[in-house]
């Protein structure tokens, strides 16, 4: 792209050159170490776009050049005095004498050429390098899942998402001493305790990744950069999805407490409003002073054979026999009794002598009846 369109698109999407700037001195630890090696150590940056890494190269001791083939991101490099070509990145590769180089990078170049491409590119930069000097690509994270599914394909220069594994097996397939993933530029406070939404998830995977590989050097080199390499980058997918269920977790556990919590004061309250209910304390009322009478009634019959009939005639001519009948169910069909239109009559006298069975019959139901209701 000639007429400067890619130019006003980074500016646009990309960032400032400050942000950008300011960004790519995370790698700095990871450089700094090979000055001491190779004072002044050249280093060549793929891709060199606008110059912020070309910059801060050269700031930190590198004799570092640019290759890029967009004039309109070249124009801006010279404007600020840096050392850039226009030149196809491999074929600047293929050009370098053997082991020349302490650093090969290319910020958000490996995207926008073809994967066989990209294998080139990696061996020449294993070719170029001096001992323990290191390759870093830098390109768009698809573990973010706004970047993979929609920011990725804003640029159309883009070829394809590169996943981590695959950029960390291909200098290792190809020789490199070791590698590391660096992810980067996630948003600001998502490692901290904070509210999670379900957009970080989404987003909040850092949107950037870089793939670090060491050539293989003496045990004191190496060492040196050792320290760098075991620094943790970034947020990943699956830590961003942890710290959001165990969000959901402790707001799932919280909410239950309380609901359990209400649940147990509407238990209390309707419990205490059933102790002071009238009813259940007229039962218990009449269980402490009513039954113990009716049983000494009931066994005061018992004994007397003859005074059920005496209660009978009695309550006959006072004209509560229906009462006496439908409270002690006298009037079963063991009596012999039989209902007229006037009530019960008695056949003889000999059904006298049958009634105190039925009379403790009927204290046995009746006594179980109010048991039945005091459960209620």
């Amino acid at each position: 792209m000639t007429d400067g369109f890619y130019r006003a698109f980074e500016d646009k999407h990309r960032g400032s050159l400050e942000v950008i700037k300011q960004r790519q001195r995370a790698y700095l630890p990871l450089i700094q170490p090979l000055l001491k090696q190779y004072p002044s150590a050249p280093a060549i940056d793929l891709g060199c776009g606008r110059g912020e890494w070309l910059e801060l190269l050269v700031e930190t001791g590198f004799q570092a050049y640019g290759i890029d083939l967009d004039e309109g991101m070249l124009a801006e490099c010279r404007l600020r005095g840096l050392n850039v070509r226009t030149q196809d990145a491999l074929a600047a590769l293929r050009g370098i004498a053997d082991g020349s180089q302490a650093v090969v990078s290319g910020f958000h170049f490996a995207e926008h050429i073809p994967f066989e491409v990209l294998q080139q590119v990696v061996q020449e930069a294993l070719r170029v390098l001096l001992p323990g000097g290191l390759l870093i690509l830098e390109t768009p994270n698809p573990e973010n899942i706004l970047v993979g599914t929609s920011n990725f394909y804003l640029d159309p220069t883009h070829e394809r998402p590169l996943p981590p594994l695959l950029m960390e097996f291909l200098p290792e397939y190809y020789g490199f001493h070791r590698t590391k993933i660096l992810r980067l530029q996630e948003p600001a406070g998502l490692d901290l305790e904070r509210d999670h939404k379900i957009y970080d998830v989404f987003a909040g995977v850092s949107p950037d990744y870089a793939v670090v590989a060491q050539k293989a050097a003496a045990p004191e080199l190496l060492a040196a950069v050792s320290h760098a390499f075991d620094i943790q980058f970034g947020v990943t997918l699956g830590y961003a999805s942890a710290r959001y269920d165990a969000q959901m977790h402790d707001a799932f556990t919280e909410m239950q407490s309380a609901f359990n919590r209400e649940l147990m004061a509407i238990q209390d309250h309707l419990t205490l409003i059933e102790a002071r209910r009238p009813i259940p304390r007229f039962k218990r009322l009449i269980k402490r002073m009513v039954f113990p009478s009716l049983r000494i009634l009931q066994s005061f019959i018992n004994r007397q054979p003859r005074l059920h009939g005496v209660l009978i005639k009695i309550s006959e001519r006072l004209g509560i026999f229906n009462l006496l009948h439908r409270i002690l169910n006298l009037g079963n069909a063991s009596a012999n009794l039989s209902h007229g239109r006037d009530g019960l009559n008695i056949a003889d006298e000999e059904l006298l002598a049958d009634q105190p069975q039925t009379v403790r019959h009927m204290f046995s139901e009746l006594d179980a009846a109010i048991k039945e209701t005091e459960k209620h």
